[in-house]
């Protein structure tokens, strides 16, 4: 693999100066840089979706001393904004380790609880929304681009998509586990592509729309049309070989499309944001905190109100945990025994009984019900809002944070590898000892973040993320 400088202070990271509204700065040819006393800082490992786009549009960093400075932009540079984003990925890769590996036992603090069941759920989510914002990234942001950029840029988009299914099916085979989220993103990427130019009021409408009817029609789809859903997983080939075929890709998978794509609307909406704007920033964090509430708090009140139950991290009452506590996946269990769904788990339930009423008005993880999607929702738009407003004006927190960035920047590398470890730790589905999957978590965590910053101070890319680059280039070969 080529090597970027001569050492480890290579590592430095590049930007994209047309970034989603960013501050704008002076673009040029490598000659018309040198020339002018600048150089282009070398480019940064590309995250799960690729961001390498994001960062192949460079800006310009001063190398020269003895240039005149320049007098300072008043807004913080499209490099922390993307940065914040790596931030963001970091996140939601340290959350899913834990909803693997972490502890699984309901405590009975409903305090200690709710805070030891956040990243359940929530940190997938977060996964999705930033696949909706790194889909316009990809496909070049709100600039207007010339015809044949355009297509070469969604044929790269629909091959990465492919890949991803293809991935995300080898890995499920391999591993026999139906927690692998890639195929989904992948078919996210070919559901949303379509609608990536749209405005944000279009991309909210959808989004929203997504959360309150799609779950309705998920619902619907798997509790009260078995045989629909036996007759398309008998018909479906990949289905059949034990990985997630077209039916549970849309409906009864761990992470479905049909209530999914108001993550993946979400994010693209977010990206049409001029997250530079201080207004902007101050009015989407408090959107986000609005649905937050609106999801998780009426979700709770309303359990409090008709079955005199519920909590705010599960969301369920007394019927509900049982259900709950009877599905697998990234929000709920290991690898070990993660052979079910949520539609599986409730497949046994009466779909028009009020165990299903009170399971519709939950929150709880992987439920796929309106009040759940809203609240990730919500926590999404917080974590991306707050990353990258700290890493956009602190430079301090970016020198700081520096290694956890690096991480979120290969994302698609360290979470295919903790799917490969995952078959190598002992289980926690069973409920072990708290400390003990703490400190598992926290291996997964320091390993992962160690390996990333070291190879990011020699390499611009993750392993994964350059043969992904490299299975993505024959788009340039469209005219």
């Amino acid at each position: 693999m080529p090597r970027v400088g001569g050492g480890p202070s290579a590592g430095r990271r590049a930007s994209d100066p047309c970034w989603e509204g960013s501050v704008p700065a002076v673009c040029g040819s490598a000659a018309d840089l040198r020339r002018m006393g600048r150089a282009p800082a070398p480019p940064q490992a590309e995250s799960m979706t690729d961001t390498d786009t994001v960062r192949s549009e460079r800006m310009l960093v001063r190398t020269d001393r003895e240039t005149p400075s320049e007098p300072k932009p008043q807004r913080g540079s499209a490099f922390g904004r993307v940065l914040g984003l790596d931030l963001a990925r970091a996140l939601a890769i340290f959350g899913m380790f834990y909803a693997h590996v972490g502890p699984m036992q309901e405590f009975r603090n409903p305090v200690v609880n709710t805070i030891m069941q956040i990243p359940h759920g929530r940190s997938s989510a977060l996964f999705a929304v930033l696949a909706g914002l790194s889909l316009v990234l990809l496909a070049g942001g709100r600039r207007q681009l010339p015809a044949l950029e355009r297509r070469q840029r969604i044929v790269k988009i629909v091959i990465r998509a492919v890949l991803l299914i293809a991935l995300g099916t080898v890995l499920t085979l391999w591993l026999h586990t139906d927690i692998v989220i890639l195929a989904f993103y992948g078919l996210f990427f070919l559901l949303a592509l379509p609608f990536v130019r749209c405005g944000v009021k279009t991309l909210a409408v959808l989004s929203a729309s997504f959360a309150v009817v799609g779950s309705v029609v998920y619902y619907w789809i798997a509790m009260a049309q078995p045989a629909f859903v036996t007759a398309l997983n008998a018909h479906d080939p990949i289905t059949r070989m034990g990985a997630d075929g077209f039916g549970r890709l849309l409906f009864t998978g761990l992470y479905p499309a049909l209530p999914w794509l108001a993550y993946i609307f979400a994010g693209v909406a977010i990206a049409k944001l001029d997250l530079s704007a201080k207004w902007v920033r101050v009015g989407m964090a408090s959107v986000g905190a609005g649905l937050a509430l609106a999801g998780y708090g009426l979700s709770w009140v309303l359990l409090k109100v008709l079955f005199a139950g519920g909590g705010m991290g599960g969301g369920f009452g007394s019927s509900g945990s049982s259900m709950a506590s009877s599905s697998t996946g990234s929000g709920s269990s290991g690898m070990s025994g993660s052979s079910g769904t949520w539609s599986d788990s409730l497949s046994e339930y009466d779909p028009w009984s009020s165990d299903m009423l009170q399971f519709l008005l939950s929150a709880s993880p992987h439920s796929g019900t309106a009040f759940e999607l809203l609240g990730n929702i919500g926590i999404a738009m917080l974590v991306i809002v707050g990353s990258v407003a700290l890493l956009d004006r602190s430079a301090l927190a970016r020198k700081l944070l520096t290694p956890i960035t690096a991480a979120g920047a290969m994302s698609l590398t360290l979470y295919v590898a903790h799917l490969w470890a995952l078959n190598h730790v002992p289980s926690n589905s069973d409920g072990g000892p708290v400390t003990e999957a703490l400190a598992v978590w926290g291996w997964f965590c320091v390993v992962g973040i160690g390996f990333a910053f070291v190879w990011s101070r020699w390499f611009k890319r993750g392993p994964l993320e350059y043969a992904m680059q490299w299975a993505t280039s024959p788009a340039k070969l469209v005219r």
